[in-house]
């Protein structure tokens, strides 16, 4: 038993994985990386005429990300909109000749190019153009693929509330070198909305097909969505859609072509009620139901050697939830309850071959069987709430917890995944104005979860997953300018196996964490300022023996992070930056209780960073750092990384 495979057999355990996500240790390398001070702040709006490229290098991997839209109307009323993304991967081998040692690389480019223009009254000539291009030669698969695709048709607005557009074109079609091509045909209708006696509709659909023979694509939606507010106090909403996809690839290897088709029904409503201006309660259902089919059919003369068998599989889903909440008129108090129900399920069938000569029923009833072991059926109940109280006017406690349990069966005798999962989660917080400088922060946090497999072959996994959490933190602003966050935690996670005395290959096991941060910045002047960064953090794994607490230490980790920079504004919306980081981090084992080195890794280097915004909403940043790293066998090597994004409003 290792804990990656118990951390494998949590699947909807979200409260228990955030705190194991401050639990775990990260890679040496990627906590040097950076997050040591507070990042710029970005524009979150949206704007439709935009250019911008991300360049990233860290250590031996390249990444570039490239974003360019346009939605304009020029001349004559002609509206033309584009837009284009490419995105690419680069990772080097160190060491060796290059010939030796090559490149792995992927990249991805899409581009859409649209022209609408007027041909009098409610009709207009519409055109669109779009190219796909996708290489990869990192693993085996699809590594090459690429399309090209024209239409042409007509806008037409019958009415004020619908438009209807029928489009035609050809497409060519590029998939493991091999060439297809054929007709497009299109039709879209939108509603953008119609009010019914109150009654909010609105919707759109769309018909695709493509024609590549042998293969043939289809792309179809319908979406409906209604509201209706009955008074100030309700409101609800309604959402139905349903979608056709079918996608065919290429498997020269097999001469075969594999199609899946997959159908899809969606329902949603959502109902508000305000029992009073100061309690709300919702109520929300949703229903999913997919149906995929994965077929294969021989495309040339080659018979295959192996009989393979079409595939079938259903899912159905289903969300629901009530809550209730309550907020005082001043907004300092407030409450909610929420009582949760969600459901999953799935059946996997081979389809019985049509027509086929009776020697093959043995081997679909063979395939048949092994698609059935995957059949599986989840049911989640969850009740959580939480409370927000003003105990003083500079004092506030948040209270917020959650019991859920996990229901997961599988019909097949020959799965033993069955199993049952209970998870208890409570925090305690609570903030406190010490006086007008300083602020005062303690979070109290814990987690239950008791994992229980139904069948004797798993059930030596069955196992109680322990996390407790204490953090506080401080805030102090002696004056304008300067600002000091401190920030210290403690946490345990302890996972005791109910049949460790019966099984002497499982052993229960810790982990237990000490971290410090502390985040300085001061403002020399308006327009130079300092920032400082320091992060200390210990953690130690070792056996437990849950009985008599007590522990074996297996290994131990110190980690040490210090960074400082000083920033000038030398004008408005320009930044200019230098600094020094230092990374170290020092790893223990213990042999028959004696700690000794086991390996170490030291970097330092200065960082800077640019950031220059020559507009409201483009700007131009950049970071970078340079490390030299010394190991624990002596050896050394310098390493150059950098950050560049530009972004570019129209």
């Amino acid at each position: 038993m290792t804990v990656a495979s118990t951390s494998a057999a949590r699947t909807v355990t979200c409260s228990a994985c955030l705190l194991l996500v401050a639990a775990a240790p990260a890679n040496a390398q990627e906590q040097y990386r950076g997050g040591d001070f507070p990042s710029l702040p970005a524009d979150t709006s949206v704007h439709l005429n935009t250019a911008s490229v991300l360049f990233d290098r860290n250590l031996n991997t390249y990444n570039w990300i490239g974003r360019a839209a346009l939605d304009t109307t020029v001349a004559g009323g002609i509206h033309v909109g584009l837009l284009q993304q490419y995105s690419s991967n680069v990772i080097e081998f160190q060491g060796g000749s290059a010939q030796a040692l090559p490149k792995l690389q992927s990249g991805q480019e899409n581009l859409s190019f649209t022209l609408r223009a007027p041909a009098g009254g409610s009709t207009a000539g519409v055109f669109q153009w779009n190219s796909f291009s996708y290489s990869d030669n990192k693993g085996t698969g699809l590594n090459s693929a690429s399309s090209e695709n024209v239409l042409g048709g007509a806008l037409l607005t019958p009415w004020p509330w619908i438009a209807v557009t029928p489009m035609a074109g050809y497409r060519w079609d590029s998939q493991a070198g091999i060439r297809d091509r054929g007709m497009s045909y299109m039709a879209e209708a939108t509603i953008p909305s119609i009010d019914a006696d109150g009654y909010l509709f609105s919707g759109s659909a769309r018909f695709r097909q493509d024609d590549l023979a042998p293969r043939k694509l289809l792309g179809d939606f319908a979406h409906i969505s209604a509201e209706k507010v009955f008074s100030t106090y309700a409101r609800d909403s309604l959402d139905v859609g349903v979608n056709e996809n079918r996608h065919e690839f290429y498997d020269p290897a097999d001469s075969m072509i594999e199609s899946r088709t997959e159908q899809v029904f969606t329902f949603a409503d959502r109902l508000d009620y305000n029992l009073d201006p100061a309690v709300t309660s919702s109520f929300f259902v949703a229903i999913y139901g997919r149906g995929l089919d994965k077929d294969l059919r021989n495309w040339n003369a080659v018979v295959p050697q192996i009989t393979t068998f079409n595939t079938h599989i259903d899912e159905f889903h289903l969300d629901s939830w009530a809550q209730t909440g309550y907020r005082s008129p001043d907004g300092r108090t407030s409450a909610w309850l929420r009582l949760s129900y969600s459901e999953r399920s799935e059946i996997h069938s081979a389809k019985e071959p049509g027509g086929a000569a009776r020697s093959l029923d043995s081997l679909w009833s063979q395939a048949n069987t092994q698609e059935h072991i995957n059949d599986n059926t989840a049911r989640h109940t969850q009740l959580s709430g939480g409370a927000a109280v003003p105990v003083s006017s500079s004092d506030r406690v948040e209270v917020v917890g959650s019991v859920g349990i996990l229901r997961y069966d599988t019909p097949s005798a020959l799965n033993v995944e069955d199993r049952d999962e209970l998870l208890v989660a409570l925090s305690v917080s609570t903030w406190h104005r010490v006086s007008r400088t300083l602020d005062l922060g303690i979070l109290l946090g814990g987690s239950i979860d008791h994992l229980v497999y139904l069948l004797s072959e798993r059930s030596a996994n069955n196992n109680f997953n322990r996390i407790l959490r204490l953090s506080p933190r401080t805030m102090f602003r002696p004056f304008a300018g300067f600002a000091s966050l401190n920030a210290f935690e403690v946490l345990a996670n302890y996972t005791v196996y109910d049949f460790e005395q019966q099984l002497p290959s499982v052993k229960s096991f810790s982990y237990r964490q000490f971290a410090w941060l502390d985040s300085t910045s001061i403002d020399l002047t308006h327009r130079i300022g300092c920032d400082f960064f320091a992060y200390w953090r210990v953690y130690e794994r070792g056996q437990l023996e849950w009985s008599q607490f007590k522990e074996v230490l297996q290994n131990e980790a110190t980690e040490l992070t210090y960074a400082v920079q000083c920033r000038v504004a030398p004008a408005a919306r320009t930044m200019f930056a230098v600094g020094l980081r230092y990374f170290g981090q020092t790893n223990y084992a213990y042999t028959q209780g004696v700690r000794q080195v086991d390996s170490f890794l030291n970097s330092i280097g200065p960082t800077c960073a640019i950031r220059w915004d020559p507009g409201p909403h483009s700007r131009l940043t950049f970071e970078g750092w340079y490390q030299r790293q010394q190991q624990a066998d002596g050896s050394q090597r310098s390493l150059a990384s950098m950050t560049m994004n530009i972004l570019v409003t129209l």
